[in-house]
């Protein structure tokens, strides 16, 4: 299914609208409109999704897109929006600092390729389906 492109406007004031593009990461031909998923994972700092597989030229030698890793936070919900409903060490965690996490949350290394996230209203992305890393869906190369 092709994406969306969605053309340039000139506005009644003079100013311009456009809308982000992606392109495909084997050759860089424009493929359309960049996926709201696309953004987030920009923006939250995790690797785009391999796209070769859209694109005309690179899809019929296109490989599987390599398990990429990706490091989260977890932990419960109220620790990690800094709310905790419990005791912990220096008015918020280990360094003392009131905004920083308390000792309940923790980094954890995920598969980005094939776990998946979805946009959060605070602009933040949360974690639905965690693949564990090393990915066991298919060789990680070294």
């Amino acid at each position: 299914m092709a994406r969306p492109n969605t053309p340039d406007r000139i506005n009644p004031d003079g100013s311009q609208t456009i809308k982000m593009k992606r392109a495909c990461n084997g050759c860089g031909e424009l493929l359309g409109d960049v996926t709201e998923q696309e953004m987030a994972a920009g923006i939250n700092g995790r690797p785009l999704p391999d796209v070769r597989r859209e694109c005309p030229t690179c899809a019929p030698t296109a490989p599987e897109p390599k398990c990429l890793p990706t490091t989260v936070l977890a932990g419960d919900v109220l620790c990690l929006d800094n709310e905790c409903d419990h005791e912990h060490s220096a008015e918020g965690g280990a360094d003392g600092i009131e905004d920083s996490y308390c000792d309940a949350v923790r980094e954890e290394t995920v598969c980005a390729t094939h776990s998946r996230f979805v946009a959060a209203e605070d602009g933040f992305e949360e974690l639905v389906h965690a693949e564990p890393w090393p990915c066991k869906r298919q060789a990680v190369a070294a």
